[in-house]
């Protein structure tokens, strides 16, 4: 990441954001339908304050790694074989554990065969040992019916867009990153003095506290997820700031020391960046914009600070700061990541998904105050209309190898976070991953899928914060019935008649609640286009039987 152009994107946004509603660049998108009102959220203060980790697959993959429960039905209507395709295992339970008959684990999942040479690994699959391992271990579960009724939309910008914003009022509204910063600048009071981070630092002063630094931070460079709400304004520092996943620091001053200080791709700050600064800095300083948000509303006077921070942040994410495996369940563990009790975590190596989520992991670690964290862009397209036989199943691996390398290393974190104090739980930290939307289960002429509508939901960890605590994990929920004619393209999943099903914008819902709200909908609701707002996920639903 280049500091030169973040800070003049920093400054670039500071300058709009504080422009009046009227002339602001966002206002152009505004809807006719009304602003969310945030003092209309009833607030019921979390005893530690959650921690939310947004992963989102661009492009939408299909749901089959994480649902193979009607692959024969599937197999027998496709225009092309999955047999044929992937190998005939994959219409087989994995009855014997190891992949070698079959590739259908107990709950579903689309396993492979183990590799000799390295057995915590499978040759091929999608992803599906390791979600298995996560499902038996109490780390995850998997909503196979995340579904749209309200809308529809097979459109990337859509859907993406809904799920960014938790609302249909796709251009008017704000990000879920900005609800959730507007919901805590609005309630502060009620926050204060109540809720503590995970490390018991108590939070006596939202906005000024110099504990409550970075608290919103994209892994994945500009997000709608942090889009602004042209009719609220929040703390400079609540807008959320983009790192890399080295933690380059867009903080650190320019000392003048350094000979390549012109060099077009040297990171150090040049005399027209310092100009950008101060301009930006004297601009925003009126006695009135002071008066409110007092010294956290200057990052400038905190830079120092904030530099400090992320260079402790980065000293974290060194390999030799990674936990040991050890305790009572680390003769479990160890093995699934290939190593012995006692060794020190190791996340995956010449893998696309390791260092953006390690980075992501770390952060939450170790800075209790980092409460929303977005991660997506680089991770893979998923967009898989042609060659799925060939990409697909390595992504999927790959991707929930790290995955399972990460539900590690926040079980076995136990060191000091930025506050200087050991977090009192690492059970306040949820993950969340999903995409656009699902895919058809037709294998299309060119070994792919095109858009479709149902999706999984895979959500890992934070049972502190989940209704239903531990018991919220560890289940699949959902069952879905192929519907669609033989023969043709357009074949989907759907809910089976009965099945649990939620919206996907509720999964925006269900992160308001973790942070007190107690009514998620009116921060999901728009006038024009859903008055009512959706429902947060019912984390108390049963989980569907074992497959054998």
């Amino acid at each position: 990441m280049n500091k030169r152009n973040f800070l003049k994107s920093i400054a670039a946004l500071g300058g709009s954001a504080l422009l009046p509603s009227s002339i602001n660049p966002l206002s152009m998108y505004k809807t006719a339908s009304a602003a969310v009102d945030y003092s209309t959220a009833n607030i019921v203060p979390p005893t530690v304050m959650p921690q939310v980790i947004n992963i989102f697959l661009y492009g939408g993959p299909s749901e089959l790694s994480g649902n193979l429960t009607n692959i024969q039905n599937i197999e027998d209507n496709s225009q092309n074989s999955y047999a044929v395709g992937f190998g005939g295992n994959i219409l087989v339970n994995d009855v014997a554990g190891d992949g070698s008959a079959g590739w259908i684990t107990r709950n579903g999942f689309w396993r492979g065969t183990e590799n000799a040479g390295t057995p915590h690994l499978d040759n091929n699959g999608a992803g599906g040992r390791s979600m298995q391992i996560m499902i038996d271990n109490g780390q995850m579960s998997v909503y196979r019916t995340l579904f749209k009724r309200l809308d529809g939309t097979r459109s990337h910008r859509e859907s993406l867009l809904q799920s960014f914003k938790g609302s249909l009022d796709i251009e008017g509204s704000a990000g879920v990153g900005t609800k959730i910063a507007a919901t805590l600048f609005q309630h502060r009071s009620t926050y204060e003095g109540t809720t503590v981070l995970a490390d018991g630092t108590p939070i006596t002063d939202i906005v000024n506290d110099t504990t409550m630094l970075l608290p919103f931070v994209s892994f994945e460079g500009d997000t709608r997820a942090y889009q602004q709400d042209p009719d609220f304004q929040i703390p400079l520092l609540f807008r959320g700031i983009t790192l890399d996943n080295n933690f380059d620091n867009p903080f650190s001053r320019n000392s003048g020391s350094n000979n390549s200080l012109n060099d077009a791709d040297d990171d150090s700050l040049d005399n027209d960046d310092e100009l950008v600064l101060s301009e930006l800095a004297a601009s925003i300083r009126t006695e009135d914009y002071d008066a409110r948000f007092s010294k956290a509303s200057d990052s400038f006077n905190l830079r120092d600070e904030l530099n400090t921070k992320i260079g402790q942040i980065e000293a974290g994410n060194n390999d030799a700061s990674l936990p040991l495996i050890a305790g009572v369940d680390a003769a479990v563990d160890a093995p699934t990541l290939g190593l012995v009790a006692g060794d020190r975590l190791i996340y995956p190596n010449n893998n696309r998904f390791s260092s953006r989520i390690r980075a992501a992991v770390t952060l939450a670690l170790v800075n209790p105050s980092s409460v929303y964290i977005t991660v997506g862009g680089g991770l893979g397209g998923w967009d898989d209309h042609n060659n799925g036989t060939t990409n697909y199943e390595d992504r999927m691996n790959d991707l929930f190898e790290v995955m399972k390398t990460a539900m590690l290393h926040i079980k076995y974190f136990n060191a000091n976070t930025l506050n200087g104090s050991p977090r009192t739980t690492n059970d306040n930290i949820v993950i969340n991953m999903f995409g656009d939307f699902g895919r058809r289960v037709n294998l299309n002429g060119n070994q792919g899928w095109d858009h479709g509508n149902n999706q999984n939901l895979y959500t890992f960890g934070g049972a502190d914060v989940r209704d239903g605590g531990a018991a919220a994990l560890g289940k699949v929920v959902g069952s879905t019935v192929r519907v669609g004619n033989s023969g043709t393209n357009n074949q989907v999943t759907e809910p089976a008649p009965g099945s649990y099903e939620a919206e996907p914008m509720s999964v925006a819902s269900t992160v308001f609640s973790y942070f007190g709200v107690q009514n998620p909908e009116v921060l999901t609701a728009d006038d024009e286009f859903n008055p009512a707002g959706v429902p947060v996920i019912d984390e108390t639903q049963p989980g569907e039987p074992d497959l054998f």
